[in-house]
């Protein structure tokens, strides 16, 4: 396949169908014969950059984020260019969550990106990339395609990843007088565990979480497992217990009225929803590798000089608004 897209590739560079800078934009990088400017370069920086420092790189480490940037615009064009020679367009549909997410990231980091020299066309046209992305992972593995993932992968990685519950929850602690956490007496912490396991049991017979919960009905949540928002250890109990069937499960401060619900079923259908979600997670990177693979095949060339200056100028946009 990694050969398929490279061939593709080739050929659309070779037909001229090519990303191109307009006169008052300086190329930094080209891929082949595309071009790309200093604001792409600038805005992929500026996410490889945030990776890093969510998760606790060597920020220092420039050199490391240049060399992922330029990985990050071979892809770019591969994307853009693979997508027009398979004559694959975007839907109406598309155009318009193109435009939206534009507007909406605009009005969120709008006052950045312009302190970081990058431009509301340029977002635009990333976030249309992104799109072509989406599609070629449709194409080569959505349902139907060449290289479908199949059925039983989706579904298991979905049972694995995530969780759908309603609950309803108590406290094992309280507030002093001195704005301090302290555990309640044992007397109230036994007193709050019965009560509990009174409304399983009522659930268990058929109430609702209504009827147990005060009046106030419960909607379903749905959650990664890994979510850390939750009390440590209690989303990998919940994704442990059978649909639909009550339990009580206890943490070091807190206690939940729990029933597990198939997230796979119901109006609100997360299976269905966000399958395009779950194929990105499961071949997402396998399609990164060779879209970069591609455009590093037929060559690469940058300004180095250039290139660090733009990450020193990302970096002091950035520091700015800290």
């Amino acid at each position: 396949m990694k050969k398929i897209i490279s061939l593709i590739l080739c050929a659309a560079v070779c037909f001229g169908v090519l990303c191109s800078c307009s006169s008052t934009e300086k190329t930094v990088l080209t891929v082949g014969e595309a071009q790309i400017n200093g604001e792409v370069f600038a805005y992929y920086f500026n996410e490889v950059y945030s990776e890093w420092e969510r998760n606790g790189g060597d920020l220092l480490a420039i050199d490391e984020m240049v060399a992922q940037t330029v990985d990050r615009c071979c892809e770019y064009v591969a994307a853009s260019t693979i997508i027009r020679t398979l004559q694959l367009p975007l839907s109406v549909d598309s155009k318009k969550s193109i435009a939206e997410k534009t507007e909406d990231v605009w009005m969120l980091y709008g006052g950045f990106y312009t302190d970081a020299g990058i431009s509301k066309q340029t977002v635009s046209k990333i976030t249309e990339a992104e799109e072509y992305r989406t599609q070629l992972l449709l194409y080569y593995f959505g349902d139907g395609s060449e290289y479908e993932v199949s059925e039983e992968e989706i579904e298991y990685y979905f049972d694995c990843t995530y969780v759908a519950f309603k609950a309803v929850n108590g406290y094992f602690t309280t507030t002093d007088e001195n704005g301090d956490t302290v555990a309640l007496p044992e007397s109230d912490i036994l007193a709050i565990k019965a009560d509990f396991e009174k409304k399983r049991a009522r659930l268990e017979s058929g109430a609702s979480f209504a009827d147990v919960n005060d009046g106030n009905d419960v909607d379903a949540t749905f959650s990664a497992v890994s979510n850390t928002a939750f009390p440590e250890g209690f989303l990998a109990k919940v994704s442990a217990l059978t649909y639909d069937t009550p339990a009580v499960i206890e943490t070091d401060e807190n206690i939940f009225l729990v029933v597990r619900v198939d997230a796979k079923k119901g109006s609100d259908n997360y299976y269905k929803t966000y399958r395009t979600k779950y194929i990105e997670a499961l071949r997402g990177e396998m399609l990164t590798d060779m879209l970069v693979a591609s455009g590093e095949e037929y060559g690469v060339e940058q300004d180095g000089g250039r290139l660090e200056k733009i990450a020193d100028d990302v970096i002091s946009a950035r520091n700015k608004r800290k």
